[in-house]
């Protein structure tokens, strides 16, 4: 596909369709709310609803901002919709188009990057909802008669699964890495931010540090 074509009719479609579907599942979310309304009668106040949104958004707002900005250069641009749209962006969506655009040899925000990713999002999303279905009927029985110490280690998948992604863009330029390495135990050892400051000067910072290297010429094609 040259690029030419990805510009001129791929991405309008898939921001139309992309639209779409993003509008219509923040729809269908309301199903099981107008399900109790409607059947059984239940109805929340204004100020309950308004107390409900503002515990939610003190935890997530961050997100809103930072998922966006910082996953779309590897998701690209049908990728960040599908992804926004399914879900366990960060555990699942990302490694999986990080890695297939690492094995693909395309770099990442390119129509080929963008293009494999896509690929790689919708299989994964495949694969989710049948390990799921696997899961829902049997694993779940499994998984609950491991030992403790198994079922501990499950708390650090999260954790390794970035660990590697780090390592993967921080080989591409040490010093960059080592950068944001060292920022982000400076701002965990530091303590005077809440989680959500913390990832908001992390990744925005990072991302200032980044530019002014490569506008000093401190960064190669390579390493930006």
């Amino acid at each position: 596909m040259s690029e030419d074509v990805y510009n001129s009719k791929f991405t309008p479609s898939v921001i139309r369709w992309g639209m779409i579907t993003v509008w219509l599942g923040v729809a269908l979310s309301f199903i099981p709310a107008f399900y109790l309304w409607s059947v059984h009668g239940l109805l929340p106040t204004s100020a309950e609803i308004l107390k409900g949104f503002g515990l939610i958004a003190a935890i997530v707002v961050a997100f809103w901002f930072v998922e966006p900005i910082s996953y779309y250069p590897i998701l690209g641009l049908p990728g960040t919709y599908l992804s926004f749209l399914a879900g366990n962006i960060s555990n699942m969506r990302v490694p999986c188009s990080a890695v297939a655009q690492e094995a693909a040899g395309v770099p990442e925000g390119t129509p080929k990057g963008s293009i494999i990713s896509t690929i790689a999002i919708a299989v994964s999303m495949l694969v989710n909802t049948v390990i799921l279905f696997i899961g829902a009927i049997g694993l779940a029985a499994l998984v609950s008669n491991l030992p403790e110490g198994v079922l501990h280690a499950f708390d650090f998948i999260l954790p390794a699964i970035f660990g590697a992604i780090f390592g993967q863009f921080a080989l591409r330029s040490y010093s960059l890495g080592a950068i944001a390495l060292g920022l982000g135990l400076i701002l965990n050892l530091a303590g005077v931010l809440p989680n959500w400051g913390t990832l908001l000067v992390l990744v925005f910072g990072t991302i200032l540090i980044a530019r002014f290297l490569w506008e000093k010429g401190k960064l190669g094609p390579k390493e930006a």
